[in-house]
């Protein structure tokens, strides 16, 4: 009973470190290029897997995209969420210095997000749930949605250059120039709000 318990293990962490392997191999190669020109044959090579071996949990380029996708988008999530609401009192700072950590940390995902054959939807939801969580409520009142969606589109502004420069600005000064940004930009939207409503 225990040898079987242990082989199913043993499966499972070989079965992990494939699709590891894979997604890996898919996020250096995405950096790179479309997933149009992308090969079957590149991919195992890079990964170092046998092509039935990648046959065996994917149908093809496209739906280990998907899933490396899907994969991304949750540790994005998590990250995001990671950061409570009560450190994000004196401005999104710490959101932003743990979202540009994990962008260095994982710098082939990076310019996978970043480049023009990446997922560029994946890069816009996470500007847009890091522009989200650091809009207070009441700054744009009923057309928050308009702000969040200007700060995410600046957001993302900023950090594509910097994804692309090979991320030379620490994360530590990127997050405070972000800060400075979205912070400087919300203070006088809400200041012009003011006016504009008097």
């Amino acid at each position: 009973m225990n040898m079987d318990r242990f082989e199913e293990h043993a499966e499972d962490r070989r079965i992990r470190k494939t699709k590891k392997a894979l997604r890996t191999a898919l996020v250096k190669l995405l950096s790179k290029k479309s997933i149009d020109d992308i090969t079957i044959k590149e991919l195992t090579e890079e990964a170092d897997v046998h092509r039935g071996t990648f046959y065996h949990h994917y149908r093809d380029a496209f739906d280990l995209k998907d899933q490396v996708e899907v994969e991304i988008a949750q540790e994005l999530d998590e990250v995001i969420a990671s950061v409570p609401d009560s450190a994000l009192e004196d401005g999104p700072y710490p959101l932003l210095l743990k979202v540009l950590c994990y962008l260095e940390e994982n710098r082939d995902m990076a310019r996978m997000l970043a480049s023009e054959s990446g997922d560029h939807k994946l890069m816009a939801k996470m500007c847009e749930q890091i522009s989200v969580r650091c809009m207070k409520d009441s700054l744009f009142g009923e057309e928050r949605r308009y702000g969040s969606r200007f700060c995410a589109a600046g957001i993302q502004g900023m950090l594509v250059p910097w994804v692309e420069d090979g991320m030379r600005t620490p994360p530590k000064e990127m997050a405070k120039l972000l800060d400075a940004v979205i912070t400087g930009g919300t203070a006088e939207a809400k200041g012009k709000e003011n006016v504009v409503g008097a």
